[in-house]
């Protein structure tokens, strides 16, 4: 076989793959997404209007798979990086920022950031 007819077969068989009914989302069944967040007996901190908030978004946006993603990647630092704790009637919160034990105040507060506007209502929360 000449060199030009093997790279033209080849060419032609992967793009034959490319166009594979398991390639294209749009014959993916998407319509059940999983359920991928933290289960709620293992978070460590809850907020009830960041939870709120996620409702809010579900129910505006029209788009399945991004209201899923939304809704389990949104709280995922209040679920899995902070801690709530309470010492003497004060309260106290530490963010776990790593693999180091170190508070390193830029990424505490780059992890938070989007938690701020519910800062006024975070009354009702769990630790």
């Amino acid at each position: 076989m000449e060199r030009r007819n093997f790279i033209k077969t080849s060419a032609l068989a992967g793009a034959g793959l490319l166009f594979t009914q398991n390639v294209f989302a749009k014959n993916l069944v998407l319509d059940d997404f999983p359920v991928v967040r933290v289960p709620k007996d293992k978070r460590h901190f809850t907020s009830e209007s960041v939870e709120g908030a996620i409702a809010a978004f579900k129910k505006k946006v029209k788009n399945k798979e991004l209201s899923w993603l939304f809704e389990n990647c949104f709280p995922n630092t209040l679920d899995t990086t902070v801690y709530y704790t309470e010492t003497g009637g004060t309260p106290d919160t530490y963010v776990i920022t790593g693999d180091i034990d170190a508070m390193w105040l830029r990424d505490s507060s780059a992890q938070v950031f989007p938690y701020l506007q519910f800062s006024k209502k975070m009354k009702n929360c769990i630790s």
